[in-house]
């Protein structure tokens, strides 16, 4: 007991709690094993009337004061990083493949849509006596490629379709040009009905459309129609206007 006593005076000698000459006279006369009084034991008790909690306090502050109990707050740093989940990052990918698709959609039907043709001046070909092999130059006047399945010529007179030119399409390179490769037809039956009405021809009841099939992906349908009335069509064909073709004279 008397250790324990000795440890507690100790401990408040160092704390600097209350007189500390009479702290150091009472633990003095403890180790000197003389008597100590009854008000000197009730003293220290005042000072500490827990002995052991005074004691267990002192060793927990020793042990937390210690500079090696800091590296255990780094380790909160690694788990409070944001990690990204692999969902968000498939997202991201897809809305980036979104992107370039809508770009790359958008670019082809805008150089598809400034696609340019003309009859080409080569020789014709009989192929039956409804058809002719024919040829068409076909002009990418864009900045960038244009693919295309088709390009076609269809004369219609009131309802009905009498004659129609179909072109083989290719892909085109920017500021490019190539020579295509079609059919020319004549309906001989439409055209029969026609004669046998035995009414004079009307222009005004002639049009012509021309139709340029340029499927997206090669599945997406989508094509460019223009109509023109017969006549218009005619002069077009015959004195073509500025930039109507802008490859090559």
């Amino acid at each position: 007991m008397p250790e324990d006593l000795i440890a507690i005076i100790e401990e408040l000698i160092k704390a600097q709690k209350g007189d500390i000459t009479r702290l150091q006279n009472i633990l003095s006369a403890i180790k000197n094993e003389e008597p100590v009084s009854f008000e000197d034991h009730q003293y220290v008790e005042s000072l500490a009337p827990n002995p052991d909690t005074i004691v267990d306090e002192t060793k927990t502050n020793t042990t937390t004061e210690t500079p090696e109990s800091v590296p255990s707050v780094s380790t909160s740093d690694d788990t409070t990083k944001p990690v990204r989940s692999p969902a968000k990052k498939y997202a991201t990918v897809g809305i980036i493949i979104a992107i370039v698709l809508v770009a790359y959609v958008g670019l082809d039907i805008y150089a598809v849509n400034s696609l340019q043709f003309r009859p080409h001046h080569g020789q014709q070909v009989v192929i039956s006596d409804t058809q002719l092999g024919i040829q068409s130059d076909a002009c990418n006047p864009s900045y960038f490629p244009a693919t295309f399945a088709n390009y076609k010529i269809i004369a219609m007179y009131e309802s009905k379709e009498i004659e129609n030119a179909t072109m083989q399409g290719v892909t085109l390179s920017p500021k490019s040009a190539a020579i295509l490769n079609g059919i020319f037809s004549i309906n001989k039956e439409a055209a029969t009905q026609i004669a046998n009405e035995s009414l004079p021809f009307d222009p005004s009841k002639a049009t012509i459309t021309t139709l340029v099939d340029a499927p997206i992906f090669g599945v997406i349908p989508y094509s460019v129609d223009t109509k023109y009335a017969a006549q218009d069509f005619q002069d077009r064909m015959k004195n073509p206007p500025p930039g109507t073709f802008d490859c090559y004279p």
